[in-house]
């Protein structure tokens, strides 16, 4: 049994979702129906860092600094610069726009692997490879039932996705340099509501936000449910690792227009999180 208490960071944050810590305990995160990209400091002082224009989903770090953005309504993925400068990595694959990047997580060698859903539940949504330096994009896999939350296992072998319509986490191997997805392999099998975002910890216990249940699920690597935490309100929509130590979990939730944090029992996994380690 894992024992949580939660503290509010921030709020009044409308439709948060997708952060990111950085090395000073700056929480970066979306306000997806506002359109915004906002900061949130180590006093929980909320300021804009850009406006998207679109229905931005998930910022995640490069050793950089700059923060990369997956925009649904820009159909984007998108670059941040810290003095706050908006370009555009990538917009088409195969000479198409992309249907509506979801979330995102960088990989080896200046990679990103996003989830490309598109804007309705009900029709099919992929998922991505995309060069940031090139902005070479390629489509991984297709045919799935909104493609959410997604993470790379700590040795770099796995890709995880949450797709949420089937309330199930899928896992492929990460082939030929991560130019190409193994079989599609079910990890976990929940039996209602929506996987949303998901983050490893050190101990390698997938935490997966269930959007619809107010509730964190842990999942440990012999595929258990060793504990399903309350969030306080019915949408938590994602999580991410940071603060000092990296025991710091990052927690956002709909209903109570809040990003919330906790102390972790172990430290989150460091490699591929969309915070700055």
């Amino acid at each position: 049994m894992i024992d949580i208490s939660w503290t509010t960071v921030a709020h009044n944050i409308v439709a948060p979702e997708g952060p990111a810590s950085d090395q000073q305990n700056n929480v970066y995160l979306v306000s997806r129906w506002t359109g915004r990209v906002l900061k949130v400091d180590a006093n929980g002082q909320v300021s804009d860092v850009v406006h998207t224009g679109g229905k931005p989903q998930s910022v995640a770090f490069l050793q950089s600094g700059d923060l990369l953005l997956a925009d649904a309504e820009n159909h984007a993925l998108q670059r941040i610069t810290p003095e706050g400068v908006l370009t555009t990595v990538a917009d088409t694959v195969e000479g198409q726009h992309f249907l509506g990047p979801n979330d995102l997580v960088v990989g080896a060698g200046s990679v990103v692997y996003m989830t490309d859903p598109g804007l309705n539940f009900a029709e099919p949504g992929r998922i991505l490879r995309i060069e940031i330096d090139s902005g070479r994009t390629s489509i991984l896999s297709n045919g799935h039932h909104f493609p959410n939350g997604i993470t790379i296992t700590a040795d770099g072998r796995y890709l995880m996705i949450a797709e949420s319509v089937t309330h199930r986490v899928l896992r492929f191997e990460l082939l030929e340099g991560g130019g190409r997805l193994g079989q599609v392999e079910v990890f976990y099998q929940f039996p209602d509501h929506h996987p949303d975002g998901i983050a490893f910890d050190a101990k390698g216990n997938l935490l997966v936000t269930l959007c619809g249940s107010g509730r964190l699920a842990v999942v440990s690597p012999q595929r258990r449910i060793i504990a399903s935490i309350p969030t306080g309100g019915s949408n938590c929509t994602n999580c991410v690792f940071g603060g000092d130590n990296f025991q710091t979990l990052y927690l956002t939730e709909d209903c109570q227009e809040a990003i919330l944090s906790t102390n972790w029992p172990v430290p989150g996994q460091k490699q591929f999180s969309r915070s700055l380690p």
